[in-house]
């Protein structure tokens, strides 16, 4: 639907902190970031970052197309995002991609490390 192939990335060990319940979530807001994307940005260009620090696991989507300052209305998507990462006791944060134009929705949540 996009009309182009996003860039994708992985840095850390996403599958061994990602529980079942965290994939579904960051999956259900991957699609939305798209679906937003598709919908809204009129984007040549999406560059999709998955990265696991000492405590999160990051979902990063930016876009370079018109921002979110000249989207047509606000959706439940934005919303939804927001409230799955605060049900997981994290975080997302929608802003501009650069000062030239684009979006970046970060979703951070917290991954629940192992006992020693």
């Amino acid at each position: 639907a996009l009309g182009f192939e996003p860039s994708v990335e992985f840095d850390g060990p996403v599958d061994s902190v990602a529980t079942e319940e965290l994939r579904e979530q960051l999956l259900a807001t991957l699609r939305e970031s798209l679906s937003n994307v598709t919908k809204h940005a009129h984007a040549t260009a999406v560059i999709l970052e998955i990265t696991v620090d000492q405590q999160h696991l990051v979902l990063s989507v930016r876009d370079d197309g018109g921002g979110i300052e000249n989207a047509s209305g606000v959706g439940n998507g934005l919303r939804n995002m927001a409230e799955r990462a605060a049900a997981l006791g994290g975080s997302c944060e929608i802003t501009p991609a650069s000062p030239e134009g684009g979006t970046r929705v970060e979703w951070r949540v917290p991954f629940a490390s192992n006992p020693a």
